[in-house]
């Protein structure tokens, strides 16, 4: 089809995706709509794109129209104003097949699917939809894209790398090309392969990747004291520390009991294998009295009778102990 709507909150996901979707077209004309903050705004982009669908390519073999960043397609905040229009867009879009030598593609964050504009469209455009995913399922995702970007570099990931990799940068997509670029130029042109230790050494959090809680959990399920505690560091002067870090590690001993008792269906493949490793460096009553522990900690956290700041790491240490 010549007309597509590609929508998802990865913005570098769908970028390139339109881009696919207009390579080789000589003729572009693009209608950037990031700043269009309200109904007048909206609507002279709306017309400005209703003008360009509606000129076929005449001094040009091709012409493709890109209207990009359209975060008011229902599902968005737009007024009835801008509803009522778009779905007339729609319905010219329906009724009026472009020739062959013309590509018309929009691309914003969301669709709502059950919108009049979204069936107007039905057979008239390809719908591209990035959906939201569940949080292992985009964990998943990112790992295959990291693969297959590394791969285009003439690179792959050693065992567990990937993940790794992941786990550090986080899932946005612009985020793993950037730092997978800076790992490329790190190891040099000779380097063929991303270890773990590499990851390490020189990714960096993406978008909207917070402090590496994953750093405590790991030091804990290795059974590793100081790095443990060097971990926790990180996190004390943020705003509701006790509680969040009472719930992260409570959390993390009832899954490796979990796996400990042969129940971890719900965790990804990948989450199963690590935790694996790190329950057998335990035992059941460890994990059982250290979650118990750190459950009391946190409901004491919740009501805020007392300052338990310094107790996450006392009895961390005595789980440690005690193990």
């Amino acid at each position: 089809m010549n007309v597509r709507v590609i929508v998802g909150e990865d913005d570098f996901l769908v970028e390139e995706t339109a881009k696919k979707a207009i390579g080789g077209v000589e003729g572009l004309e693009v209608i950037d709509s990031a700043n269009a903050t309200n109904a007048e705004l909206q609507l002279a982009d709306l017309r400005r794109a209703d003008e360009s669908f509606s000129t076929p390519p005449f001094l040009d073999p091709s012409k493709a129209t890109w209207w990009k960043n359209v975060h008011f397609l229902p599902g968005g905040r737009s007024s009835e104003e801008v509803k009522e229009a778009l779905e007339k867009f729609a319905a010219k879009i329906a009724s009026s097949p472009l020739p062959e030598n013309q590509v018309f593609v929009i691309s914003g964050p969301t669709l709502l699917k059950t919108s009049v504009f979204a069936k107007r469209l039905a057979g008239a455009a390809e719908i591209v939809s990035f959906a939201a995913e569940k949080p292992w399922e985009a964990q998943r995702g990112a790992v295959v894209r990291a693969i297959d970007d590394a791969a285009a570099m003439g690179l792959k990931f050693a065992p567990g790398a990937a993940e790794r990799f992941v786990a550090t940068v986080g899932v946005d997509s612009r985020s793993l090309r950037s730092e997978l670029e800076k790992m490329r130029d790190y190891l040099g042109p000779s380097a063929k392969e991303i270890t773990a230790a590499d990851v390490a050494e020189i990714s960096s959090p993406g978008a909207k990747v917070e402090a590496e809680v994953w750093d405590v959990t790991d030091a804990i399920g290795a059974r590793n004291p100081g790095a443990a505690l060097a971990a926790l560091s990180r996190f004390e002067r943020e705003s509701g520390y006790e509680v969040f870090m009472s719930g992260v590690i409570e959390k993390f001993f009832r899954q490796l009991l979990d796996v400990k008792l042969g129940r971890a269906g719900a965790m990804s493949p990948y989450a199963a294998r690590k935790n694996a490793g790190f329950a057998a460096k335990w035992s059941e009553n460890a994990l059982r009295r250290a979650r118990a522990r750190f459950l009391a900690l946190r409901e004491k956290a919740v009501s805020g009778s007392s300052s338990v700041g310094s107790l996450v790491s006392t009895e961390l240490l005595r789980a440690f102990r005690a193990a």
